[in-house]
């Protein structure tokens, strides 16, 4: 009797698990996999959009309010000023690869993507290495860039 008895409360507890949150740790599990897949596409596409020099599709990740911060410290608040940034860096012939350390979303909301980049100009005999760090966030079901900052590092 005992046994058919907790076997009844089992099946019960299953049959109420969405309604009392039981389930709540699966269905957070299936949508952050589902987030963290939407801002590799994302995150992509912004890396390709830099690459290929396509400054449309580079600055549709930003937000209106984005912040950016360049390997010399500068601040460009704002999409306007980001855009007239990246125009003149995009006018130059240069090769740029990036290289993801790091990626952490949290609940869906806001998520902060670190990567190794390399960016030369070989006609200037630069080359630049560094961390980018971008922080993203989504906003009516899209994510966009809130801020990015990227520091020199030394050549590893």
């Amino acid at each position: 009797m005992k046994s058919r008895t907790a076997l009844r409360l089992f099946g019960l507890s299953l049959a109420l698990a969405p309604l009392t949150g039981l389930a709540q740790p699966a269905l957070e599990t299936a949508q952050h996999r589902h987030c963290l897949r939407e801002l590799e596409r994302v995150s992509e596409a912004t890396g390709r959009a830099f690459e290929q020099r396509d400054l449309d599709a580079f600055m549709a990740s930003f937000a209106d309010d984005a912040i950016q911060v360049n390997t010399r410290g500068q601040l460009f608040q704002g999409k306007p000023a980001i855009t007239a940034f990246y125009r003149a860096v995009m006018a130059g012939n240069y090769t740029f690869k990036r290289t993801l350390l790091s990626q952490q979303v949290n609940g869906c909301s806001s998520a902060i993507v670190a990567d190794r980049i390399e960016f030369a100009l070989p006609e200037a005999g630069i080359v630049l290495h560094g961390i980018d760090v971008a922080n993203w966030v989504r906003s009516r079901g899209r994510w966009q860039l809130a801020a990015d900052t990227t520091t020199q590092i030394a050549q590893p």
